[in-house]
């Protein structure tokens, strides 16, 4: 059998600095499987183009996501088929061939059992075994299709990307010449807290398939590693070295943060300056403008932050009229009831709030019930004064560093909840809070409102340097060299 070696990296002696830290590398194909695609509005293929060219190779894009693709459906087999394929000079964009049935079940196993389990909400976990045996299928069968997609050519790397296909891993691992690894983009929750589901020791088993397994913070990849050795007696943990080994296979476990485009968000937002400027005058808000944009998920914390509204209205009256509350509201990722349940109790509150503490024509809270283009986003990041970020549990949370990324005055204040993935990067700027706790929602919410010009231009500093150093080709260039290493 031939023995597969990973690629050389060639650095040239007379690089300046800055293109050693690059390092050229050679690699012929990378194939990146996600179930949600590259994004519509994301710009992660323009991002990522140079990197593309710089590297030499071009990326096979695999995705299910409907939206992401003009599709049909088969009417003689029920799959979903792609009419045809968006190319580029780098990229090639493919939509999966996955029987309905088996799309259909597999997303109402993630939405009811695995969202809220890795959020660290078991007790929102619903367990349905015909859920979880299409849940195998569907990363059987996307792993298969993603080995057609392109060209025989050595090495290939196969990038899988989040909990939707957990067990995809095993199915290529042994392929000769292809090289697996995955990003983990939601949380990995304390060992008490999965370690008895049933389905644990799979999905560990099928992650530790892959030659790199990447996370956003270090507490998930300890996680995850604590739960391995718990589950797994003869499994050899390396936690110094950040390595897993079982089974005679070496996991490579490794903390990278997502970064943003930072670039094309302050491109944007240069644009659309005169939008922003515009809503106040359009939307009649006070002076300040707390700005939530959030999807009506559970674990996105809406409802207590609309708890904490409340309670900072009801001890601080001196600040009514000050402030509006705009609230962002995106639909649910599911149609399960959970998720409406939720949303209908989020707007209930929102009405409730308003009904409570509306004089004079002023209304605490505008709800704006829509899903924003990009350039609508970037608008009303500049218009607001603060931005609260309130996820009971949230894997990293973008939009905290887009509002950072737009905000080229260096104005603006973040109030970012401590579970939030991307607290502990942004921790030196950001107001952190206990999502949970009206107090601790209420305090910041007045800190913000008061904060002095100087204050809040030396925090937005500090997080605009930190976004600026991570930003989404500088992360996927770092994962590629560690893939290939």
């Amino acid at each position: 059998m031939m023995q597969t070696t990973a690629p050389q990296l060639y650095i040239d002696p007379l690089a300046t600095s800055k293109s050693r830290e690059d390092l050229e590398m050679h690699l012929p194909t990378l194939k990146v499987v996600s179930y949600n695609g590259s994004g519509k509005n994301s710009g992660v293929p323009s991002s990522l183009e140079p990197l593309a060219r710089r590297i030499g190779t071009r990326i096979h894009w695999l995705s299910v996501n409907q939206e992401e693709h003009e599709i049909a459906q088969d009417n003689t087999t029920g799959d979903i088929t792609a009419k045809s394929q968006r190319k580029n000079d780098c990229f090639e964009f493919h939509t999966a061939h996955i029987a309905e049935h088996i799309v259909i079940r597999h997303k109402q196993f993630c939405d009811k059992y695995l969202w809220p389990l890795f959020h660290g909400m078991p007790e929102s976990a619903k367990f349905e075994a015909v859920e979880w045996q299409a849940y195998k299928q569907f990363c059987s069968q996307i792993a298969a299709e993603s080995q057609t997609i392109a060209g025989e050519s050595f090495p290939t790397l196969l990038w899988l990307h989040d909990y939707q296909l957990a067990l995809s891993a095993p199915h290529v691992a042994s392929d000769r010449g292809t090289l697996v690894c995955q990003f983990w983009h939601v949380p990995w929750p304390k060992s008490e807290t999965i370690a008895s589901s049933p389905v644990t020791r799979e999905i560990i088993e099928g992650l530790l398939a892959n030659r790199l397994l990447g996370f956003h913070t270090a507490e998930y990849a300890h996680n995850f590693m604590d739960t391995a050795e718990i589950l797994f007696p003869d499994i050899q943990v390396d936690k110094m070295n950040m390595r897993v080994r079982m089974a005679g296979r070496t996991t490579q476990i490794t903390v990278m943060p997502l970064g943003i485009d930072v670039d094309r968000w302050k491109d944007i937002a240069n644009l659309v300056r005169p939008m922003s400027e515009a809503l106040a005058v359009k939307h009649r808000l006070a002076s300040q403008i707390v700005l939530g944009i959030d999807r009506l998920d559970y674990t996105k914390g809406v409802l207590e932050k609309l708890h904490g509204i409340e309670y900072f209205l009801t001890v601080a009256p001196e600040m009514h009229r000050r402030f509006h509350y705009v609230q962002i509201a995106q639909a649910p990722q599911s149609d399960e009831e959970v998720y409406s349940r939720y949303a209908q109790q989020a707007l209930n509150k929102i009405k409730e709030i308003n009904e409570r503490f509306s004089v004079d024509g002023w209304t605490p809270i505008l709800h704006l019930d829509s899903k924003l283009s990009i350039e609508e986003l970037a608008a009303w990041y500049q218009a607001a004064d603060i931005l609260t970020v309130n996820s009971i549990r949230d894997g990293l949370n973008l939009i905290a560093k887009e509002f950072v990324a737009c905000r080229q005055d260096e104005q603006g204040v973040l109030i970012v909840s401590k579970n939030a993935g991307c607290a502990a990067e942004l921790s030196q700027g950001a107001l952190l809070v206990d999502p949970r706790s009206p107090s601790e929602i209420s305090n910041a919410l007045n800190k913000a409102i008061t904060m002095a010009v100087e204050e809040k231009r030396r925090r937005m500093t500090s997080m605009r340097h930190v976004i600026g150093w991570n930003q989404l080709h500088d992360w996927a260039l770092g994962f590629l060299k560690q893939a290939l290493r």
